[in-house]
């Protein structure tokens, strides 16, 4: 059971199989016999524990006593690392400069799903095409940083707090959204991330990092005992502890599993559940869907770093296309998931910085500025936000950033989520309203 909020090699006690505790059944043993067997002794809880004993400040289940006022949404924040190229997510209509620029690769006007009279969607994106027909999808072309440090892990990292210049923090932007917000008794399962560590955007905060439910579970190697029984012996374990300390730690991570244990045993996907980025995406929609007090969850999806062989727009085996149709497909499974829950989820999806407007002699592209942002689900006004500077006037050769990312970002958490002061969340950038795009409804 890997619950951490910092860097994931430090996270996994030696004890631990794939990422979930083993321990034998107690039965009929006695607390000596079950140590002697298992030797696991009181390492086990501990180790997780004890990693970061601010997850365990607040019992899971526990109502949250925040003074701010919750929302009942929830916002979903996906990253595409790898600086993912927005111009073929969603490409200019009728102009001259992008078909000249990108022989091969650019998305024919024919075959552009559309938006409006100046953009169209990849054709591959069609299950985005059916949120915006439905008034829940927002774009925001010419997006990023004001910082034009074209580093992936740069750029990544100050994106990740929530900052254009102060490189100095150590938090990210949800992870001080959800300190801000924290009441006196948290549920643990408020922020989640998936995958092999924290997204570095929730640092700060007592958010759960696991790449899959079933590492939320404690199991019995070789006995075939069940994980409420498993519980059971390792609660009566670790009730005993001489240490005050170890028995409140161990017994809110216990509660943990225990609270998520009636979906970690039967977490499989549904049969046609998309491979590939669905798998981020599995966990969080069966959370939500679930009904578990989930308000921020994060994944990241990786590959997007094409300098060549990008391929035709109209290719389904180009590889462009499989990315952002591997990505639409995700989206769309998880959307029709959720279910009811999709009234208050609103989906996040960046990048660390666009790609340029010119194919290279590779057939790809290279590290741009201006990226696209999408804002997807609940509470979104659809269609093309912010201003677009077009492909003449531009960079050095890439798009123009004219929209910040934290604009996007404090709008969602503004309009969407707990009343804050955004200003503590996005510190020395302008939060009020007047700054905003408009990307969502009041």
């Amino acid at each position: 059971m890997t619950m951490n909020n910092e860097s994931p090699e430090t996270t996994t006690p030696s004890n631990e199989l794939d990422g979930a505790v083993a321990v034998p059944l107690l039965g009929s043993m006695d607390r000596r016999r079950f140590l002697t067997v298992s030797g696991v002794g009181a390492t086990a809880i501990a180790a997780t524990a004890y990693i970061r004993p601010s997850m365990f400040f607040g019992q899971a289940g526990a109502a949250v006593t925040s003074s701010a006022t919750a929302s009942g949404n929830i916002v979903v924040n996906i990253f595409l690392r790898g600086a993912a190229d927005g111009l073929s997510f969603l490409s200019p209509l009728n102009d001259s400069t992008y078909q000249t620029l990108r022989p091969g690769v650019a998305i024919p006007d024919a075959s552009a799903l559309g938006v409006n009279n100046q953009f169209g969607l990849h054709p591959g994106a069609v299950r985005i095409k059916a949120l915006l027909d439905a008034g829940q999808a927002a774009f925001i072309p010419a997006a990023g940083s004001p910082n034009s440090n074209r580093s992936h892990f740069s750029a990544q990292a100050m994106m990740d707090k929530g900052s254009a210049t102060d490189s100095t923090l150590t938090t990210g932007w949800l992870g001080r959204y959800l300190a801000a917000t924290s009441g006196a008794s948290e549920n643990a399962l408020r922020g989640v991330s998936i995958g092999n560590g924290l997204q570095p955007s929730l640092r700060g905060s007592k958010a759960i990092a696991t790449p899959n439910l079933q590492s939320l579970s404690l199991f019995s190697a070789g006995s075939g005992a069940s994980s409420s029984q498993v519980q059971t012996a390792v609660r009566a374990m670790y009730s005993s502890a001489q240490t005050e300390l170890l028995r409140t730690h161990a017994a809110a991570a216990t509660n943990i599993v225990a609270e998520i244990a009636p979906i970690a045993t039967t977490s499989a996907p549904p049969t046609g559940w998309p491979s590939g980025f669905g798998t981020a995406l599995w966990p969080i929609a069966k959370l939500i869907a679930a009904g578990y007090p989930i308000e921020i969850a994060t994944a990241d999806l990786g590959g997007w770093d094409e300098h060549d062989e990008m391929g035709s727009a109209t290719d389904p085996t180009g590889n462009q296309y499989k990315l952002i149709a591997g990505l639409d497909a995700a989206l769309g499974a998880f959307f029709d998931f959720i279910g009811g829950a999709a009234t208050r989820t609103t989906v996040i999806i960046t990048t660390e910085f666009g790609r340029r407007i010119a194919i290279n002699g590779s057939g790809g592209t290279d590290h741009g500025r201006g990226m696209l942002m999408m804002v997807l689900g609940a509470g979104v006004k659809p269609g093309v936000h912010g201003v677009w500077p077009g492909l003449i006037d531009t960079d050095r050769g890439d798009v123009k950033v004219m929209n910040d990312f934290r604009k996007v970002y404090a709008e969602v958490l503004g309009r969407r989520m707990r009343t804050t002061n955004l200003a503590s969340v996005f510190p020395g950038f302008d939060t009020s309203q007047a700054n905003w795009l408009g990307i969502t409804t009041a």
